[in-house]
């Protein structure tokens, strides 16, 4: 019994935690959005096409840290741009949390001009788990925008990542479903 308070504080000290998607376990029971550990390693260098990941730090959903977004590289990743207010960001997050469920690409959301309290609510709404960063200024979608060929301003936006960092393709059109993210993946990514 003494041990029980410990460990609750801890887990509350622990702030953004390394398990990127959930568990068996977690699935059945959404423990809100987590945050990214740094790579342990630096991201191997990659002869894919397409712009680099921007070198900027954005805050964890959650708080505690700061991510910078060029770690995001190490693994196939797929960047979820949204906001509360978006009607289609809304209507594809619950396709995004399916596919992120699945495990085989580490998923990000990154909550773009939005105030904290609505997009928490969106992500409660949602039961959304995989981790979410903070864009309330626009910092990472404007510095994106000018590495490809696309606006990302107008949401949503969904960018692939190769493990080495590099932004494979901007997809920007209607809502995504699962089945869309796999087709995706597998294109931009190699995952199937």
């Amino acid at each position: 019994m003494r041990l029980l308070p410990l460990l609750l504080a801890i887990g509350l000290l622990a702030g953004c935690t390394a398990d990127v998607q959930p568990s068996a376990s977690q699935a059945t029971a959404p423990a809100g959005p987590r945050c990214i550990e740094k790579a342990s390693s630096p991201a191997p260098a990659s002869a894919a096409p397409g712009p680099a990941l921007p070198a900027m730090a954005l805050p964890c959903f959650d708080g505690g840290r700061f991510i910078d977004v060029a770690d995001l590289g190490g693994q196939p990743t797929v960047v979820n741009l949204w906001a509360s207010w978006c009607r289609e960001c809304r209507d594809e997050l619950p396709a995004v949390q399916r596919f992120a469920a699945a495990g085989k690409v580490r998923v990000v959301g990154i909550a773009t001009k939005d105030r904290h309290d609505q997009a928490k609510s969106v992500i409660d709404e949602f039961g959304l788990t995989f981790a979410n960063l903070e864009d309330q200024g626009q910092q990472f979608v404007i510095a994106a925008s000018s590495l490809t060929s696309k606006s990302l301003v107008a949401l949503p936006a969904t960018l692939f990542v190769t493990p080495g960092g590099r932004i494979a393709y901007a997809y920007q059109g209607p809502a995504l479903t699962v089945e869309r993210l796999q087709e995706l993946s597998a294109q931009y990514l190699g995952v199937s």
